[in-house]
């Protein structure tokens, strides 16, 4: 995968800072740290409709997408969307590894894009929370017909 990244490491010279942390995404790479195990994190960031924001793990998918991921996130995100009026949304993969997106990482990350823009919520970043930190990745374009 080519595009930009920004990657967030534990800093050890000096403590954070608010500076450090001034985008959803950099507080939530602070948040999540290295990873632990595999799972998909949903990150609905706070809006100026009134929505505070949410934060939803998911550790009952599988590592490899099926073929109706897309479907299944879906439902997931539009549900959150029509209920509390969500506009955005950060996914994070956790997972053990380096910071670079594999296949199945890529697989994930299209199905999110491809169900976000289905539920018209825009998906802001693709975190990847790996082995020694996390790498905030551009999201891919959806694949839905006619975009």
């Amino acid at each position: 995968m080519t595009g930009a990244f920004r990657t967030y490491q534990p800093t050890l010279t000096r403590p954070i800072t608010d500076d450090d942390l001034q985008t959803p995404e950099a507080r939530l790479a602070f948040a999540l740290g290295p990873a632990i195990r595999w799972q998909l994190w949903f990150f609905f960031p706070p809006n100026d409709l009134g929505f505070g924001g949410l934060a939803m793990p998911c550790d009952d998918l599988p590592r490899r997408a099926p073929a109706e991921a897309a479907d299944t996130l879906f439902t997931v995100i539009d549900g959150v969307a029509q209920h509390a009026a969500a506009t955005e949304l950060i996914l994070a993969l956790e997972r053990r590894g380096g910071p670079d997106p594999g296949r199945l990482d890529r697989e994930w990350m299209l199905a999110a894009s491809t169900a976000a823009d289905r539920a018209a919520v825009r998906l802001r970043a693709v975190l990847i929370s790996h082995t020694r930190g996390v790498r905030e990745h551009a999201p891919p374009a959806p694949t839905l017909p006619g975009i």
